[in-house]
């Protein structure tokens, strides 16, 4: 992983819960077992190649500027 960019939100279901939307930058494609292990055997609930960087870009920061941790990570 090169770099993560994450946006922590409230679960509609629970307001007392958060998920996590994640991009991350790689030099190379990730298996869906190497993400889980890679991020410290967290939870992975879907996983999968984006395709629509703006589309996705979007989605993922949709709840800035409101009760949300966001954040981006390189690799040093």
């Amino acid at each position: 992983m090169e770099q993560t960019f994450y946006v922590s939100e409230r679960d509609k279901g629970d307001y007392n819960n958060l998920h996590v939307h994640m991009l991350i930058g790689t030099n190379t494609d990730m298996t869906y077992k190497e993400v889980k292990y890679g991020l410290g055997n967290v939870s992975v609930g879907d996983y999968q190649p984006v395709y629509d960087n703006e589309e996705v870009c979007k989605y993922v920061s949709k709840h800035i500027g409101k009760d949300v941790d966001y954040d981006i990570v390189f690799k040093s």
